[in-house]
């Protein structure tokens, strides 16, 4: 594949990582200002450097690439650290680095009293830096290691008020969680490694490519009498284990709800726009393997469906504003795999795009209510923000229409997209996407009925409404700004009856992806679409009238009664419990697990490691050095005697 060179790319993790640099080591002896200037400054130059980047590429017409040096040359394996800029990490950098500056911009506001201030902004620069090497890493070794480093920004960050010991015990579970899903990223990179001899994009696509017949067997290498098609599912689900890790897919979801314990601002960085959807980028780059192991694609699908189902249904019943977004989240990035396992990569990322916008702002809306109420977070206590904050209201109205999918806001056209072709391909798995979406509308629709509407129920503790504290300019300006992304971003990728009814380009995000992976072509007529379309409306916009039909005046006494006793009280308590999945997990995993810890803490470690194995052989040897102290008596006539004895011995055992 013809690539160009272009030495500027380094800037871009570059310049955020001088930022945390220098915040780690003077942050503390600087005041807010230097501390501001430093934090923006590198991810505003950061996201200048990716537009002259993507500006460079369109010019070139071919990816560009910076080989910094050579990392492992072991044997015929050569791995550089090379970085790479094309259509597909091209995209997803102008949303890492826009809408992290917008983050950062935010925080300023929003972290403007936090004494470790400076502190935050290292962190968060630092999380920039790891994910513009996920991102740009043009192997899986290199894209490993900003693979972590996000992992260790995100523990850092959502235990960023250690002290409190509930926040940081979320940091830990998602860093532990995710290390499972790490594991499987580190197999399947080691057996396409074992494969193919390689683990650099380009190379590995030019080899898939070469590759005639799946159900051939092969011959050489580690793998030799296996067939290939069986090799490439194992590594491609392997992959996949660690997507689930990161894009809090089943099983591993449950460290992201918990992670909404840090600051706002990360869960709308980190956990809404750009780390979660990690995973997905993941499987949208190695599109060409998965194509060739179905197999894996189809558990791709059927994890991102049902996944997208059960998330929305917790939804439900969740009562913290950031809980119901986290879930929300879970659920979003499910549709993103159900349309990357149907083979839709393109509209796949295209929900990448969308979602990073509308959510984003959804979760920095809800840091401004939290903001304004003096960290309440409770929906049920708040109500009648409507007029006390007009443009979180309008802003969070706006994304809450895209995420339920009402058009003509972004959200609509790429959920829309990725539930017709689930439609086309596998229908059980468009049912449940279709009542996810449903669901979605529902949960949503109370959230913003609870929040914006009714009378403002949020006291204080001597009983009295709270004083509503007014956002300021860093706070409002990203919102409106996400808030209009979420609105137009649909026009990236038009279906083809609305671009032919508005003489549009049609599917723009598709063919521009294409070069690098390809999504599989939608079928349906054009009275086929519209139908869909229609029903996905009327949809969304029934659970939308019915959420607030319920909840506009607060809490409601109807949904008290339905759930007091009975079949009732048994959902709600289902839903609202999360499923008790993570009480599973406690009696299933962790517990195992605390009993072997124990068992090696109590007996293994001290008696077998310490005692036997290191202990054991030290008192051995002092135990025969007191036996031998018995005999060093220092009586020379003694050792004259024992002298004899062992030579007239040893003439004996000569002589015979």
């Amino acid at each position: 594949m013809r690539t160009a060179i272009y030495e500027s790319l380094l800037l871009i993790p570059l310049l955020p990582l001088l930022g945390a640099t220098l915040l780690t080591f003077l942050g503390a002896k600087l005041d807010k200002g230097a501390v501001t200037m430093i934090a923006l400054g590198s991810v505003f130059g950061s996201f200048l450097v990716t537009v002259t980047s993507f500006w460079v590429f369109t010019k070139a017409g071919a990816p560009l690439e910076q080989v910094l040096w050579t990392w492992m040359g072991v044997g015929r394996f050569r791995f550089d650290l090379t970085l790479g800029f094309d259509q597909l990490s091209g995209v997803l950098m102008l949303v890492v680095t826009g809408v992290g500056f917008l983050i950062h911009l935010y925080s300023t506001e929003y972290m403007h009293d936090d004494p470790a201030y400076w502190r935050y902004f290292a962190y968060l620069n630092f999380f920039i830096f790891a994910m513009s090497v996920l991102v740009l890493g043009r192997s899986l070794p290199v894209m490993f290691i900003g693979w972590e480093g996000v992992g260790l920004a995100s523990y850092l960050l959502i235990g960023f008020w250690y002290s409190d010991n509930e926040k940081a015990s979320a940091g830990k579970k998602a860093f532990i969680t995710n290390r499972v899903g790490d594991f499987g990223f580190l197999i399947g990179t080691l057996t396409l490694i074992g494969l193919f001899g390689t683990a650099d994009f380009h190379e590995l696509k030019e080899a898939a490519a070469a590759i005639k017949d799946t159900s051939s067997v092969l011959k050489i290498g580690i793998f030799a009498g296996y067939p290939i098609v069986g090799v490439l599912t194992f590594a491609c689900l392997a992959l996949f284990v660690g997507a689930t890790g990161k894009s809090a897919q089943l099983p591993l979801y449950v460290w992201l709800p918990d992670a909404m314990a840090g600051p706002t601002p990360v869960s709308a960085l980190i956990h809404a726009a750009t780390m979660v959807t990690s995973g997905v980028y993941l499987v949208c780059r190695l599109g060409f393997l998965f194509d060739l192991a179905p197999i894996a694609g189809n558990v791709v699908a059927v994890i991102g469906a049902t996944t997208a189902l059960f998330a929305a249904t917790i939804g439900l019943a969740q009562n913290d504003i950031k809980k119901v977004l986290a879930y929300s989240t879970v659920s979003q990035l499910g549709y993103m795999f159900l349309a990357a396992g149907l083979g839709a990569y393109g509209m796949a990322f295209f929900h990448v795009v969308t979602h990073a916008f509308f959510k984003a702002c959804l979760f920095l809306g809800s840091g401004a209510v939290i903001h304004s109420l003096h960290g309440e977070q409770d929906m049920r206590k708040m109500g009648g923000l409507k007029k006390e904050l007009p443009v979180v209201y309008w802003t969070f109205a706006l994304s809450t229409l895209a995420l339920a999918g009402v058009a003509p806001l972004s959200g609509f056209f790429s959920k829309d997209g990725i539930l017709g072709y689930a439609f086309q391909d596998r229908l059980p798995l468009w049912v449940l996407g279709f009542l996810g979406a449903g669901l979605t509308a529902l949960y949503m629709s109370r959230l913003v009925a609870l929040t914006f509407f009714g009378e403002l129920r949020a006291k204080d503790a001597h009983g009295h409404h709270v004083h509503v504290h007014a956002p300021g300019w860093a706070i409002k300006v990203p919102l409106i700004l996400l808030a209009g992304l979420a609105v137009v971003a649909g026009v990236l990728n038009l279906p083809h009856p609305v671009a032919h009814l508005f003489h549009a380009p049609s599917s723009w995000l598709d063919a521009f992806l294409e070069p690098v992976t390809t999504s599989k072509a939608l079928h349906l007529s054009e009275s086929t679409e519209w139908g869909l379309m229609a029903a996905s409306v009327a949809w969304a916009l029934f659970g939308l009238a019915i959420g607030f039909a319920i909840y506009k005046n607060g809490p409601s006494p109807v949904m008290a009664r339905l759930t007091k006793d009975g079949l009732g009280k048994a959902a709600h308590g289902l839903v609202y419990g999360k499923w008790f999945i993570d009480e599973v997990y406690k009696v299933l995993v962790i517990g195992p697990l605390r009993m072997i810890a124990s068992l090696f803490s109590v007996v293994i470690d001290p008696w077998l490691i310490d005692g036997a194995a290191v202990r054991g052989p030290g008192y051995g040897v002092l135990g025969i050095g007191k036996l031998l102290s018995k005999l060093q008596t220092g009586n020379v006539q003694s050792y004259a005697g024992f002298l004899v004895v062992a030579v007239g011995v040893f003439v004996l055992w000569a002589l015979k």
